[in-house]
């Protein structure tokens, strides 16, 4: 009994010091396993075309493809094998399209043929959806910005 009256002061500082970094690792542990997270976007590429419809109008669009979580590495590797083809049959297909489908805030039209494009050059179907991001739209005698 004079032992635990005698050194139940420090025990309890080293079980508070063993909540304590228990609680500080399993934070850090969360916080690393979050910092590693992968977007299941995969960059396609930056096109520019100018559609037959529209001889005033250049556009220009950034077109990533949503692959598949469980198969995310082969997807991105089949993109990056078949990246070139893709960017020419999507820029030769949006050359061709109605003026309505470019016109169209929602582009649901576009992002069909888009995805049946990739599709297509595909030896899986490994994407999900296709997404457009930075959508613009240049008249012919102005500069659009460089592509990135």
């Amino acid at each position: 009994m004079s032992l635990l009256r005698r050194f139940w002061a420090p025990v309890i500082i080293l079980v508070m010091v063993a909540i304590h970094a228990a609680v500080i690792g399993y934070v850090r542990s969360r916080v690393n396993r979050l910092s590693n997270l992968q977007s299941n976007a995969v960059e396609i590429g930056n096109l520019r075309f100018q559609n037959i419809n529209e001889a005033g109008y250049t556009y220009q669009m950034q077109l990533h493809a949503v692959v598949d979580p469980n198969h995310h590495f082969r997807g991105e590797q089949l993109l990056t094998q078949s990246r070139m083809e893709i960017i020419e049959a999507t820029e030769q297909m949006l050359r061709q399209v109605d003026a309505t489908w470019l016109a169209d805030p929602s582009q649901n039209e576009i992002r069909e043929q888009l995805m049946n494009v990739v599709l297509t050059h595909l030896d899986e179907p490994v994407v999900q959806r296709v997404l457009i991001t930075d959508w613009l739209r240049v008249p012919v005698g102005t500069t659009p910005p460089p592509v990135l």
